[in-house]
């Protein structure tokens, strides 16, 4: 028997226009806002392991979520494994796929991509930072017969910090990356001018940026103590020698730093703590600790 054309509306495109504005009405409604963070360093994108070498957030769009559970975290939450105690605190998410077009510019992706970072400002009281792990498309099962979804399901992580440039231009969400990151502070001596945050700084036996010895991210600079908060380290800093700022042109001398030192912000950055227990377990003392030769 054929299905009724008077109530069977399958590939009906005003019935698909109905219900996507629905949707996107109903995410408006009892959704939350937050931000896109796309990876401008695209060329960068790993596609065969789904590594990228350098991420580089600098773009957040705002945007509409509906958060698809609403009562607790999803995935294996806190667990020990081999490794000590980790904490995998998972979220799903619905976007819709009109408003995703409308916000985030489509020139170079038209979906949300994995590897593309949300930022969901209520979650954990201050705002915190989720890794998109998969975008699901299939979610709707191509209602009315669309082709094209309606939403996607977002599938997130809690983002893992890891060195990656995050300089969006708001401020809550720098300020999450800068409390997520491993600083160390520099004290530093003689000098002139003001380091800008998140410009890039470097020593040089020649003060030439092209050949840099060690090269750092600025999260914060304090004028009056000369105390210079510096992530993304790569290289080694060395006391007495000149730290220059690429944009600002700031110089100024390196007095002192402890590489070792303990991150007050976090407590699972332990070098300090991990360098003096291995001293009272290991004898550095002996040439030959395995053997007797």
């Amino acid at each position: 028997m054929p299905v009724s054309k008077y109530f069977n509306n399958y590939g009906s495109k005003p019935e698909q226009r109905l219900y996507e504005d629905l949707l996107v009405e109903s995410i408006k409604i009892m959704g939350f806002e937050a931000y896109y963070l796309t990876n401008d360093n695209g060329q960068a994108r790993d596609l065969l392991f789904g590594e990228d070498p350098v991420k580089r957030f600098e773009s957040a769009f705002p945007i509409e979520l509906y958060l698809s559970e609403s009562m607790d975290y999803l995935g294996q939450k806190e667990f020990f494994s081999k490794f000590g105690l980790e904490i995998r605190n998972n979220v799903k998410v619905i976007i819709s796929r009109r408003t995703f077009q409308e916000r985030v510019p489509q020139n170079t992706f038209q979906r949300p991509r994995e590897g593309d970072l949300i930022y969901i400002p209520f979650l954990n009281g201050t705002g915190e930072l989720y890794e998109i792990t998969f975008a699901d498309q299939d979610k709707e099962f191509h209602t009315f017969g669309r082709v094209n979804p309606y939403f996607y399901e977002l599938h997130l992580e809690k983002f893992k910090f890891s060195s990656e440039v995050i300089a969006t231009g708001v401020d809550v969400i720098d300020q999450a990356a800068t409390n997520s990151s491993y600083q160390i502070q520099f004290q530093m001596g003689v000098g002139e001018g003001q380091y800008y945050r998140q410009e890039i700084v470097y020593q040089a036996p020649d003060q030439l940026q092209a050949n840099a010895t060690a090269v750092g991210i600025v999260q914060t600079w304090n004028d009056p103590t000369k105390v210079l908060s510096v992530s993304n380290i790569a290289g080694e800093f060395i006391d007495g020698y000149l730290i220059i700022g690429a944009t600002s042109n700031t110089r100024y001398t390196l007095t002192s730093y402890n590489p070792l030192k303990e991150n007050l912000r976090d407590e699972s950055y332990d070098n300090f703590v991990i360098e003096n227990q291995a001293n009272n377990v290991v004898n550095l003392t002996e040439t030959n600790p395995f053997g007797s030769i």
